[in-house]
């Protein structure tokens, strides 16, 4: 193979062209004037001489064209039409061709051979021959008068219309014929197939016809849609012979129409102008053919690259720009000849190349310094970079590479998969339309914009829970208290009777009288102490408001901040921001002002004036108090002694009071509140799942335009994005045991026991089920334990508290959520290196729509075996080719020959005697069939190329032997699908 050529290219064809002497009403004119016709049009690449019944006209083409004319058409070829029987309702036979290969130096000799063989039977006597002597005397047989020979021969060939399976056998019966002729079905309503009766009297015969046929002749959409198994489905065809190219010439039969097909449809075939790159077209029905004005181009000419020259690079690089197509280049080579080092260059210039030990560069940077690498764009703009002594090459990115390393690293090293993931989540971030994208920068910068509520939700929900905790303590510790506390009203009760047993006994009437007045005093005075301690009670309650409600004035301030500056960012006016402002609605500070002052009011009132208490006040009360002890007892140690004890008893009363008090609250507004933050904790607690739930369902948003993707493919839809809740429940159950004195008594005796019961009733809550399934696991799980907070205690270590257990018991650390990709079934980081592999370049194939870029890609095959190769990834690159230019280095034939590549480019390197490498590349089409051929240097170089191609052409044949299998319900197209 030594040319350079770009393979595979968009080239217009006419394939079924007439020509002056064709046996038809024709109006061309001399041959000189059709040939000066040819010759104008600067576009044909490729001809399709058209003979009914001969290659007579087809011969004197071609000995123009060896004589020096036609020089602007690559490919001349016989057309020989047929008519053959059964007639279409139109009372015409139907048009069935034969294209022949020019390749064999002594073709016409061999198709006239064959044609020779062909009888057609006028009389039950009598056998004509498709040649020109027998086909005259045909003609003059059906007309006794006739005498001119040119006359007989038009009607000898308008009458000879050999039977279907008759001429089915002849040509099974050439060897040569079979081996080097396409045969092409018209589909028309006229002298097609489509113009059959649609019943079961034909059925038979009609799919034998297009199930015979290599490729249909129309130009109309509908037939191409269907013979590509696009409108009925690829089903529809098994009976058929599978899908088919949909072939179109001019059919001219004046030179005002010559090479001007009807509404511009024009036939243009992506292939080398050789009778081999039109067999290409059976094995390659949609990819390889178009019917329109123009062939289609869905490559950015400004991101697909013409080609490549290396300079300047002492003799290491031959200085030959190297053409390179759109779609799929395929580079292959044995080891050690410079595959990598070609698609590292192109990648070094395209701004896309890192630095990796072991690669070509980094080894070869020393003597490539100064090298100069020429990327020539499709749009006609040109790129230069030179290699420096050090450094990668600096801007936008205009290619994509994933070299070998790269892949590996990925997908075979086992700390690769948070890499995969993130690549993988590249890929998905570059796909999503920028509306979608929320001025992200990366997929994880987007990951946390979308779930940016959700985790606030989460960290507010959590930080209330520990919230409640510390005040549900609080709580726990005032019942706990509650039996000391009724203990101790006892204990007073018990002092009193004490200290009156030993009260001085009263000697008289006015004695017992002064007491009784003492008592009562005392009382009083007890119960106005007793209401200012409770008025200034109300002034530390105060304070704590007050201080609640700066800290909250505090908290909206910051939070109407950040508000207000996201309202403007959304374009909200400055006139309407103060409704959003958080406030208090009315007054908050005269009113507690007002009862600050109440209070203190009230306590200077109990207090009473210094030097003129009034009465009822606590001064004057005091004063009355004291006046009185002077007069219960003469007896002077007595009266010390009664006043003592008197007084005892007034501070006991006034302890009991305080602690009724507090018994009463504990027992009331105190429980009612600990009740009410328990509920408010599981309430919080099944919220906190909730917003687990709002952040999954936030998650799946980030990769639905995977799933909408890969929707439509059936291998696709393996690949899925997985949200699941993951929870350790060993670490659970392992901080839970921690808690408990393990030498007492408790409800789970073992890390088993308590593992079963939160399996039991707690996993299931865990895992996102509903809130009553939430409530009810907590309630089966705590059964066991005491339900006080006392008896709770008595199981735990010393140093852990109620606290801490229910902290446990509503932590949520062990609960999250685990997401990313898998295939078929199986989590990414659960793969084999291959599969990874195998969905990494999935991704890239058939989810990197909206980079166009050039793709380079290094060996991706190392790690994937033939099957996933030829079955997956195979339809992969032949879909993506289409839009984007792919350069793939590969050892493996079916990434070459069953994606259709547009180029094989061989790597070839020489060493001279000190070793230095001279690297050449010479390309080709894939259906370069020469001895130095792309196909023949393929199947040289790569191990089982030969394989890999008659593995695609089996499965051509494969279909035209199973047209009798599957599906009996469904036909060619009928006249409305052929209009």
């Amino acid at each position: 193979m030594q040319a350079r050529q770009r393979g595979s290219l968009w080239r217009r064809w006419d394939v079924h062209l007439h020509s002056p002497g064709t046996m038809r009403e024709d109006r061309f004119g001399s041959w000189e004037e059709y040939i000066a016709a040819i010759e104008a049009d600067t576009e044909i690449a490729a001809l399709g001489i058209t003979d009914y019944l001969s290659v007579k006209n087809y011969a004197y083409a071609r000995e123009l064209k060896d004589a020096g004319r036609l020089q602007n058409v690559a490919l001349i070829f016989p057309n020989i039409e047929f008519r053959i029987t059964p007639a279409t309702r139109h009372g015409k036979g139907i048009n069935l061709h034969l294209l022949v290969s020019p390749d064999d130096p002594d073709h016409v000799t061999q198709i006239e051979e064959a044609l020779g063989q062909l009888s057609f039977e006028y009389t039950t006597e009598k056998k004509f021959y498709c040649t020109e002597a027998s086909l005259i005397a045909l003609g003059r047989a059906l007309t006794d008068k006739q005498t001119d020979a040119t006359a007989a021969l038009k009607e000898g060939v308008n009458q000879f219309k050999v039977e279907f399976r008759q001429f089915r056998d002849w040509y099974r019966s050439q060897p040569w014929l079979s081996r080097n002729a396409l045969i092409a079905l018209d589909a028309g309503q006229q002298d097609g197939a489509a113009g059959l009766q649609h019943d079961d009297g034909f059925r038979a015969v009609r799919e034998e016809l297009y199930s015979f046929a290599d490729v249909i002749f129309s130009p109309r959409p509908k037939d191409r849609l269907f013979w590509l198994g696009k409108s009925h489905g690829p089903d529809a065809l098994k009976r058929l012979g599978g899908p088919k190219p949909c072939l179109h010439g001019c059919d001219a039969h004046s030179m005002d129409r010559l090479l001007k097909p009807d509404e511009g449809r024009h036939c243009w075939i992506k292939a080398d102008p050789t009778f081999e790159g039109l067999r290409q077209v059976i094995f390659e029905p949609e990819e390889r053919v178009w019917i329109g004005e123009s062939p289609p181009d869905l490559h950015d000419r400004s991101r697909t690259l013409q080609s490549v020259t290396v300079l300047n690079s002492k003799g290491w690089f031959e200085e030959v720009e190297l053409p390179l197509n759109p779609g799929l280049v395929s580079i292959i080579g044995k080891k050690g000849m410079g595959k990598s080092a070609l698609n590292e260059l192109i990648a070094f210039a395209g701004r896309d190349w890192t630095d990796e030990p072991g690669s070509f560069i980094s080894r070869a940077r020393a003597s490539l310094r100064g090298t100069k690498v020429v990327l020539n764009w499709c749009d006609g703009s040109t790129s230069i970079t030179e290699i420096t002594a050090k450094g990668t090459s600096e801007g936008t990115k205009q290619v994509r590479y994933l070299s070998q390393k790269f892949v590996e690293r990925l997908c075979a090293h086992p700390t690769g998969d948070s890499d995969l993931v993130r690549e993988i989540e590249a890929i998905v971030f570059n796909h999503l339309p920028p509306s979608e994208t929320l001025n992200a920068s990366n997929f994880a910068d987007l990951r946390d914009k979308r779930t940016a509520t959700t985790r606030k939700e989460k960290a507010r929900l959590i930080s209330e829970i520990k919230k409640l905790h510390r005040e549900i303590d609080e709580g726990f510790k005032k019942q706990l208290s509650l039996p000391n506390r009724l203990a101790r009203r006892q204990d007073l009760n018990q002092a009193i009777a004490a200290l009156l047993k030993q009260m001085p006994s009263l000697e008289s009437p006015a004695e017992e009288e002064a007491a009784q007045r003492l008592g009562q005093e005392q009382k009083a005075l007890s119960e106005a102490v007793a209401l200012q301690a409770n008025f200034k009670d109300k002034l530390l309650q105060i304070e704590l408001v007050q201080q609640k409600i700066k800290t909250f004035q505090t908290e909206m301030n910051r939070f109407s901040f950040d508000l207000l500056e996201d309202l403007r960012s959304i374009g909200v006016p400055d006139a309407d921001l103060d409704s959003f402002v958080p406030c208090f609605p009315g007054d908050v500070t005269t009113p507690i002002t007002q009862r600050f002052q109440h209070f203190n009011r009230r306590i200077a009132e109990l207090e009473g004036d210094e030097s003129e208490p009034a009465p009822g006040t606590i001064r004057f009360r005091w004063q009355r108090v004291t006046e009185m002890r002077d007069r219960v007892m003469a007896d002077q140690a007595k009266q010390k002694r009664y006043v003592e004890i008197n007084q005892s008893i007034s501070d006991i009363h006034q302890e009991i009071h305080r602690m009724d008090a507090e018994i009463e609250s504990i027992k009331g507004p105190e429980l009612t509140k600990l009740n009410t933050m328990r509920d408010r904790r599981r309430a919080v607690y099944v919220e906190y799942f909730e917003a687990l739930k709002l952040e999954q369902k936030a998650l799946a948003e980030l990769y639905r335009p995977l799933q909408q993707q890969f929707a439509g493919h059936e291998e696709e839809k393996k690949v899925q994005f997985h949200i699941q809740w993951h929870v350790d429940i060993d670490a659970w159950i392992e901080r839970g045991m921690n808690l408990f004195d393990q030498r007492k008594a408790r409800p789970y005796s073992s890390i088993e026991q308590m593992k079963e019961a939160a399996q039991t009733h707690l996993l299931s809550g865990w895992l996102g089920s509903t809130a009553d399934s939430i409530k009810s696991g907590l309630d089966n799980f705590l059964e066991p334990f005491p339900q006080q907070g006392e008896a709770i205690q008595s199981i735990l270590r010393s140093n852990y508290s109620v606290a801490d257990f229910f902290d446990w018991i509503y932590s949520v650390d062990h609960i999250s959520l685990a997401y990313g990709l898998s295939y078929q079934g199986t989590a990414l980081e659960n793969l084999s290196p291959g599969t990874k592999g195998i969905v990494l370049l999935m991704l890239y194939l058939a989810m990197d729509s909206k980079d166009n870029r050039p793709l380079l890609i290094d060996q991706p095959d190392e790690n994937l075996d033939n099957d996933s190769i030829y079955s997956l990834l195979a339809n992969y690159f032949r879909r993506a080719k289409e839009r984007r230019q792919i350069l793939l280095i590969t050892h493996n034939p079916n990434l070459v020959v069953n994606t259709d590549a547009e180029q094989i480019v061989v790597a070839e390197c020489v060493k001279d005697d000190r070793g230095t490498p001279r690297f050449t590349y010479l390309s080709g089409a894939i259906e370069d069939t020469r001895s130095e051929g792309a196909r023949e240097t393929a199947c040289l170089i790569l191990e089982g190329g030969g394989t890999a191609f008659m593995r695609r052409e089996r499965r051509y044949a494969l279909k035209r032997a199973d047209i009798w299998s599957d599906l009996r319900n469904h036909a060619a197209p009928k006249e409305s699908d052929s209009a």
